[in-house]
């Protein structure tokens, strides 16, 4: 008979002991007025062009088109402020600070007579300041957006020449400015974390590089990115 009511009294508690786990749902970016955020993201870099032509005292040399591409990522912080807008939906509008580790480059290579040049560039570190500003979806769950910016970066720029055994390396490093613009989309996951997706267009400042040889050439990088991050508001 103890055996039998044990079981009983386990078996009268197990409605008690079963409850819902917690479900986080995601956030509507209009909740909040104001909110800062940080965030990692990455993507890959293509359709990157540079012309590269070399200028020498026996006239201006096609050496052919660099394709820059590579692999960049890097950390990312800013301020957003949220308006109503009209069918439900909110604008978003604000300034995002961000850095960028790269490594995007290529390099060309031509004979001229029996001399054999080769140009290569190199786009690395990678600074952006940008205003960034779009409109959500009635849910308020997903932000589709624009972004227009300042961008610094590293950009070095080197060329060889080679005759028979001997080649000659020539090199120029330095900061440059430039300009980006993106489209794309953020999906709130939670009531803190989104993922944030867009195709980015970069292009820095055109410039005449001199080397040490009295040789020269313009340079003038760009790029077009894929780029995918993840993103916790505060």
């Amino acid at each position: 008979m103890l055996s039998l009511f044990s079981s009983a009294t386990v078996a009268g508690n197990l409605e008690q002991g079963v409850t819902d786990p917690p479900i986080a749902s995601p956030k509507r970016f209009g909740s909040d007025v104001s909110a800062f955020y940080l965030g990692l993201s990455g993507g890959y870099a293509t359709s990157g062009t540079d012309r590269f032509g070399l200028t020498t005292p026996g006239g201006t040399f096609e050496i052919g088109e660099l394709d820059l591409n590579g692999n960049y990522g890097g950390v990312r912080g800013g301020w957003r402020g949220v308006l109503p807008a009209m069918g439900g939906r909110d604008y978003v509008y604000g300034f995002e600070l961000g850095y960028d580790f790269s490594g995007l480059d290529d390099d060309v290579m031509t004979d001229i007579g029996s001399v054999t040049i080769t140009g290569s560039s190199e786009i690395s570190d990678v600074l952006s300041v940008r205003f960034r500003n779009g409109l959500t979806n009635k849910s308020g769950t997903v932000l589709y957006f624009v972004t227009v910016g300042y961008v610094q970066g590293d950009i070095k720029t080197t060329s060889s020449l080679t005759s028979g055994a001997t080649t000659q390396l020539f090199e120029d490093s330095g900061t440059r400015d430039g300009f980006s613009a993106s489209i794309g989309a953020e999906h709130s996951l939670s009531e803190n974390w989104s993922i944030t997706g867009e195709y980015e267009y970069v292009q820095f400042d055109s410039d005449r590089v001199e080397f040490s040889n009295g040789f020269s050439t313009k340079s003038t990088p760009r790029y077009r990115g894929l780029r995918f991050g993840l993103n916790y508001t505060f």
